[in-house]
Order: structure tokens, then C-alpha cells, then sequence
């Protein structure tokens, strides 16, 4: 039988939830990207080689990688709440004090320990939309707390610091930028503390009859896996699907967090190549044009993938997009197809991720869905840290960012072949029907 929300509910669910985890991961966001704003000017300031610099940017994810299963653990007991408050106030006094370093290794130091305050965040909001809401409603709710309002205000916002604000008490604005932003997510650190939910069934705003009907809806409309026989959780890791699926979702992890880090210097090198030359301000409004486009297209995207209820064939078209935007970006030298190629690249990686998600959560509950989460993650914490450094060594060596992007172009097109072969295997179990692969998501209830 399948639940739904009503009207009234949903609304009050969305307004209290829904906010206060788009924020959190605004900030992440924010303050994972804007040290590529800040490079407009510190790497020349501070003497850092753009394979140093990718270093620093990839690093960051050795102790998201070492802490992701381990942090979504302790959210699965202690609540999402207090943990999820706690990631926040670390990892934002951390961010801060980028501000203050002195040379690339002291840069690369920083972000090491950045990844370890911020571990576990987003697969701990993933977990969170899971226990709040109904599978039919999660890939639109997962796609609004991902509008890059990092990118689409964040990085105007931090341009216009990094040139307005520099010489400021003799701070460079780029230190001033890191500082300020990182004191951000403290202040909404006091803001959850006291009003972010952990589950329904701790919601004093929700009548009795009211979180029985969001659990009811939760639990709805998918594969059903009785106490009973849940498999063991190393079984549950190891299943050939899931593989799949965390290497798919690796791949689109490299393209995307390699294009916020890079984007900035590539919209700068494309005014160099077509013979103008961009303030910073303009660099970080330009920047936010793909992001823009990039939200109308993968919106509706997501929003037909759940009323199609089908994730496989709108995962596959994503990947293809994305390859498809490198191609323009390389091959067609103007502005405008530039920015195309880009709105193409940010669209495919976005929504590709968010069907993958939906599959990756079928048939599993609590805490072995806490654990699933951070394990698919962790593969796309592998191909973040790595692509960064992998596209600044090209770079250095051939002075362009076009085979960077081929490679991540490669990577595409070798996700949609990993989701293809992932939903073969998922149809052998059981878990998508024969005829096609239409799969609504379930986690059970924690």
C-alpha cells in the first residue's frame, strides 16, 4: 500500500526541515569552493602552483573519507540534531582559519583538517530527507537543499569581498572573504541547535495523528526487507549493484566538485582567450551564470523522475548531458557556448547523483541505510579528492584545461555504462521490475 503526505503536512514538514538542512549545505558548499574564488589572488600572493593548489582542494575529502561511515554512526544515535549542529560550529571555526595561512602547505594542512570537522554531513542530510519524507516526494526534496546558492550567490558574494574588501585593516580581501564566510555556519549552528528536528517522532510541532501519517509515508512504496531477514550490513556493502552504483556516483563527483573548484579560473582564462579582461566580481557573476541555468535544468529533470518514478534511463541521460556540455566547453571558443557547456556540465552532474541516490537506498533501513549513505559517498569523496589535483597537474603541464575536461568527460560517459550495467544487476535481485527500471525508494524507519 502506498502513503502519502498530506497537503497540510507536507507543508508543515518542508517549511521546518526543509531550510534549515539547504542551509547547512549552502555553507558546506561555500565554504568547500570559495578557496577557488580566493585563488584568484592568493595563489599569486602566496606563491601556490596550481598542482599545489589542486592538492589542497582534493585533501580536503582524507578525513571526510576517514570519518564518513563512522559520523553517520553517531547520527543514527545520537540524532541529527545535536550532530549535525556539532559538524557545523567545527568545521565553520576551521574554515575561518584558512584566513590565516602563509604558503601552499600550510593551505593543504587547513583543508586536511576541514575534512575531517565536516565529515559525514551530507550523507547525514541525505539520511535526514529519508526519515522525514516519502519516497515519491525525496528527489525534489534533495534537489532543493543542492541549489547551488553557493555558486549563485556565494560566489559573487565572495568576488565582491575578495576586491571591495581588500586592504581592510591591512588584511588582503581574500582573507577577510575566508574569515567572514566561515563564521557563518557557527551563527546557524545556535539557529539548529534549537530548532532543527532529528525525526519525526521527536516533533512536538506535529500532532499524534500527523507523525503517524510522515512515518506511514515514509515507509511507503517500496521494497519490503523484514527485521528478520536484513541482510548483514558487510553483505549489504558488498552487493554487486551497489558497487556499481558508489563507482557511477564517484565519477560524477570528480567532474562536479573539479568544476566549482576550477570554474572561477577557467571564466578567467576564457576572458584572457577571447581578449578581455574580467574584474573579479565579474568572474564570480559569470561563474554563477552556469550554476543558474544548470538549477532550471535539473530541477525539472528530477521533478520528472519522480513522477515517472523512474531513475535508471534519467541517470543515464544525465551523464550523457554532462559529457556533452565538456564537449561545447572544449571544442566551440566563445563565450556564450562556454557558458552552455558549463550550465550542461553542472545539470548532468547534479541530477545524475540524485537518481543514484534513490536507487542506492532501495530495500535498506536505519542503521544500515545511515552506513549505506556514507558508503556510496565515500567513493565520491575518492574521485573529489582526486580530480582536483589530477586537473591542476594537467593544467601546469599543458597550459590548458581542455584535457582536464576530456578526462571528465570520460568519466561521464563511463557512469551512465556503470548505471546501465548497476540496473541489470538490480533486476537479477529482485529489487527493479523486469520489463523496466522504475524504482521507487524506501528506508524503513530508523
Amino acid at each position: 500500500m502506498t502513503a502519502t503526505l498530506s497537503a497540510s503536512v507536507q507543508r508543515k514538514v518542508i517549511r521546518r526541515i526543509v531550510p534549515i538542512l539547504m542551509l547547512m549545505y549552502t555553507m558546506a558548499y561555500l565554504d568547500r569552493i570559495n578557496i577557488g574564488t580566493a585563488a584568484l589572488r592568493m595563489n599569486a600572493e602566496l606563491g601556490i602552483s596550481q598542482q599545489v593548489f589542486g592538492l589542497a582542494a582534493g585533501l580536503f575529502f582524507i578525513g571526510y573519507l576517514l570519518l564518513e561511515i563512522p559520523s553517520n554512526i553517531i547520527l543514527h544515535r545520537i540524532g541529527a540534531r545535536v550532530w549535525l549542529t556539532r559538524i557545523m560550529v567545527t568545521w565553520g571555526l576551521l574554515s575561518a582559519c584558512t584566513a590565516f595561512v602563509q604558503n601552499g602547505w600550510q593551505l593543504v594542512a587547513v583543508r586536511m583538517l576541514l575534512g575531517f570537522a565536516e565529515a559525514g554531513l551530507f550523507p547525514g542530510l541525505i539520511y535526514c530527507l529519508a526519515l522525514w519524507f516519502p519516497p515519491s516526494m525525496r528527489g525534489r526534496m534533495l534537489v532543493i537543499l543542492v541549489l547551488p546558492w553557493a555558486v549563485i550567490v556565494g560566489t559573487p558574494m565572495s568576488a565582491a569581498i575578495v576586491q571591495y574588501a581588500d586592504g581592510l585593516m591591512g588584511f588582503s580581501g581574500w582573507r577577510i572573504m575566508l574569515f567572514v564566510e566561515g563564521l557563518l555556519p557557527v551563527l546557524l549552528g545556535f539557529y539548529s541547535a534549537r530548532y532543527l528536528t532529528s525525526k519525526p517522532e521527536e516533533a512536538e510541532w506535529l500532532t499524534d495523528a500527523e507523525k503517524r501519517e510522515v512515518i506511514a509515508a515514509r515507509e511507503s512504496d517500496g521494497v519490503a526487507v523484514p527485521e528478520h531477514v536484513e541482510k548483514p550490513l558487510r553483505a549489504t556493502l558488498m552487493q554487486p549493484h551497489l558497487v556499481l552504483l558508489s563507482l557511477a556516483y564517484a565519477t560524477a563527483q570528480m567532474g562536479f566538485y573539479a568544476s566549482l573548484i576550477f570554474t572561477p579560473q577557467i571564466v578567467q582564462e576564457f576572458g584572457r582567450l577571447f581578449g578581455t579582461t574580467l574584474s573579479t566580481v565579474q568572474v564570480g557573476l559569470l561563474s554563477a551564470i552556469p550554476s543558474i541555468i544548470g538549477m532550471t535544468l535539473y530541477w525539472f529533470w528530477v521533478a520528472h523522475s519522480d513522477r515517472t518514478n523512474e531513475r535508471v534511463w534519467h541517470a543515464i541521460a544525465s551523464f550523457v548531458t554532462a559529457a556533452v556540455g565538456i564537449a561545447i566547453l572544449v571544442s566551440v571558443h566563445n563565450l556564450s557556448a562556454s557558458i552552455l557547456g558549463l550550465s550542461l556540465l553542472t545539470a548532468g552532474l547534479v541530477s545524475g547523483p540524485i537518481c543514484i541516490w534513490q536507487l542506492t537506498a532501495i530495500g535498506v533501513r536505519g542503521k544500515t541505510a545511515a552506513v549505506v549513505f556514507a558508503y556510496v559517498n565515500c567513493f565520491g569523496i575518492v574521485g573529489s579528492m582526486f580530480s582536483p589535483y589530477f586537473i591542476g597537474y594537467l593544467k601546469d603541464r599543458t597550459g590548458s584545461y581542455d584535457a582536464g575536461l576530456l578526462f571528465l568527460a570520460i568519466a561521464a560517459l563511463l557512469g551512465a555504462a556503470l548505471v546501465l550495467v548497476a540496473s541489470l544487476a538490480m533486476r537479477r535481485a529482485g529489487l527493479l521490475g523486469a520489463d523496466d527500471p522504475r524504482a521507487a525508494v524506501r528506508v524503513e524507519r530508523a
